[in-house]
């Protein structure tokens, strides 16, 4: 599965993107419902990448963020900012790829942390259930039998249902900065029509086009 990196900030694009287009090195913005946007910063670029810049964006904006990361189908972590501060942290799979013993416990399963982004009636117990890896739907579930979410976008993506955001949304969340580049066409067609814009300080355009 791909990895992918964006973050949702709840304000529309036409508010945030002349700020984006000064913080951010290079990335798209895209609007994502009435009162927020995406941002899939081009992660290959130091100090560009979601958790880089979710303190930056947040302060420059005076707005919350959420900054998500999702490694090739196992893990998922989410950071909230403000005011360019890191002031939650959540691991669904903390220890993998690092220097400590995995356990496979989530850490900091808090669903409080996450109100400031409903886009709609929060569904409580959906958004409990995915922070603590426990799958509702049995499409989710691990075919052994094992527990947790077969895949962590499965979890990311009850996370934002949970939060009332639409499945158009939820899946252009989900998608990269690369993978975009990856399909010049439907990119060229996105940002002709508005649906994507190009932000950026280094005057970085897709040379692909």
């Amino acid at each position: 599965m791909a990895t992918y990196g964006s973050i949702l900030i709840p304000l529309p694009l036409e508010a945030a993107a002349p700020v984006l287009r000064e913080v951010c090195v290079a990335a798209y913005a895209a609007p994502a419902g009435p009162g927020f946007c995406l941002v899939h910063p081009d992660r290959f670029i130091d100090g560009n990448g979601v958790f880089g810049l979710a303190g930056p964006v947040s302060a420059a904006l005076g707005v919350p963020v959420l900054a998500a990361f999702q490694y090739d189908g196992d893990r998922l972590e989410l950071e909230v900012w403000r005011d360019g501060v890191r002031a939650y942290r959540y691991d669904s799979w903390p220890g993998v790829r690092d220097d400590e013993p995995a356990d496979g416990t989530p850490a900091d399963a808090d669903p409080a942390a996450f109100l400031d982004f409903a886009a709609g009636p929060v569904d409580g117990y959906r958004l409990a259930c995915a922070l603590a890896d426990t799958p509702l739907d049995e499409r989710d579930m691990d075919v052994d039998g094992e527990p947790g979410y077969v895949w962590a976008q499965g979890l990311h993506w009850d996370v934002l249902g949970a939060l009332g955001h639409p499945d158009r949304v939820i899946g252009r969340a989900q998608r990269d900065h690369c993978h975009f580049r990856r399909a010049p066409k439907i990119l060229a067609e996105l940002l002709e029509s508005g649906e994507l814009v190009v932000v950026g300080t280094t005057g970085h355009r897709d040379d692909t086009l």
